[in-house]
């Protein structure tokens, strides 16, 4: 299908959860400048157009303006700054006002950084080329294997591994930003903004919900109302939300992807930050030392008899990367695993009717599974439309091979969370 109605072709692209069928449309599509724009001003991870909430508008049967003019206003007015407040919302509900309903319907979608089409930023950079879409930078831990430490030098610092959601608080200019791992805004109606940091960098850490006894919330439970603030619908709930931080990366090196400054200097950083803003909102992960590996199984085996989900082994002198890093390895008693879901299952008996189970896969197609287990009474409530296209975390105790399939499967897999602060699937080999 070919056409210049930009609503046509995202509808097109959303109509078969397939990845396949959704390279196919894009390309298709790949000439048409409008599209481009599109996909770029609603999944590039370093812009925003802060606004909460779409203003009432009229749109009437005589257009005046064209989508690509309304992008264009999104950037110079909204996106800059140039208008904030009520005066940003009044001219967002001029610009929609002034383009046809379908066009606004998209630029909503834009404004929503989801354009609603179960494809992300490197789908789009596999149509329109390399580097279309920015990839927002992440460092990840190597998996718990006995061949990946051996890049570990000792001795070497363990750190409590947290359960909640990855994010960065990020200062720019004074401005402060918190973000997900895929560079998603995460509204926490202005947690951080009271503080003055120095400089401009990036705080590397894992938010956690707190209890009323300052305990940590239960991942589930906390990562539930995280993802409400990741969606924005906090309103006017404030909880106790923590960022437990690890390291501190500047500004540049993490848009770079990569900084050369050893982790025991980025380590130090991060700890006269947080004393220079005098911050209780940003604490430092739990940090030993072990000489060997003898010590390292030590202070895991006593993380897990303290309840903690395991720890992370670093060394000293470890760069920080956009990638999954040889020089950080994370231990944990069972592994968990982020998958898309591909298919909705309708359950039997009681569960006719609901969310059974669902197929899900990771993003090289080499490990597919069906999970039914971890799903409580409100999760089966979910529509097809609610699940499929979006990345769920499973927790399982070993990568199994699939009866009468190339592909590899779970053993005892068991739904944790919907992950709405990301968007691609895990890899596996």
């Amino acid at each position: 299908m070919k056409t210049n109605n930009i609503l046509d072709i995202l509808n097109e692209v959303a109509s078969d959860a397939g990845k396949l069928h959704k390279i196919k449309i894009l390309t298709e599509n790949k000439d048409n400048e409008t599209l481009q724009s599109v996909i770029k001003a609603a999944y590039d991870p370093y812009t925003q157009y802060h606004i909460k909430k779409i203003p009432e508008y009229t749109t009437t049967d005589e257009v005046f303006m064209t989508l690509d003019w309304a992008i264009n206003e999104l950037k110079t007015m909204l996106a800059s700054r140039l208008l904030t407040g009520n005066n940003a919302r009044d001219h967002l509900a001029i610009i929609l006002g002034s383009i046809s309903i379908y066009d606004a319907i998209v630029l909503e979608r834009i404004i929503g950084r989801d354009l609603r089409c179960g494809f992300s930023g490197s789908t789009a950079n596999k149509v329109f080329g390399k580097g279309f879409i920015d990839k927002y930078p992440c460092m990840l831990a190597s998996a718990y294997k006995a061949k990946n430490f051996e890049a570990i030098n000792f001795p070497a610092y363990v750190q409590t591994k947290m359960d909640g959601m990855r994010a960065n608080v990020i200062v720019s200019d004074s401005k402060i930003e918190v973000r997900s791992r895929n560079g998603k805004l995460i509204h926490l109606n202005g947690l951080f903004d009271h503080y003055r940091f120095t400089g401009n960098g990036v705080f590397d850490g894992e938010l956690v919900v707190l209890n009323d006894d300052g305990s940590i919330m239960d991942r589930k439970t906390g990562n539930g109302i995280l993802n409400k603030a990741v969606q924005d619908k906090l309103g006017d709930l404030k909880p106790n939300i923590k960022l437990y931080a690890w390291d501190y990366i500047d500004l540049n090196d993490f848009k770079a992807g990569r900084s050369v400054t050893t982790y025991h200097d980025r380590l130090t950083t991060l700890k006269s930050k947080i004393r220079e803003a005098q911050n209780d909102d940003i604490v430092i992960v739990d940090e030993m030392q072990a000489s060997d590996m003898e010590g390292v199984e030590e202070l895991f085996k006593i993380a897990l008899e303290q309840g903690q989900e395991g720890v992370i082994v670093k060394n000293f002198d470890a760069p920080w990367e956009d990638k999954r890093s040889k020089f950080q390895v994370k231990m944990k008693a069972e592994d968990d695993i982020d998958l898309l879901v591909s298919n909705w299952n309708e359950g039997e008996g009681r569960l006719k009717g609901l969310m059974g189970s669902v197929t899900a896969r990771t993003k090289d197609n080499n490990i597919e599974v069906n999970v039914g287990s971890g799903f409580n009474d409100e999760d089966r409530k979910m529509k097809p439309e609610d699940i499929v296209g979006k990345i769920i975390t499973v927790k399982y105790n070993e990568v199994i091979q699939s009866k009468n399939k190339s592909t590899k499967s779970l053993f005892l897999p068991i739904f944790v969370e919907l992950r709405l602060d990301k968007n691609e699937a895990d890899t596996w080999n």
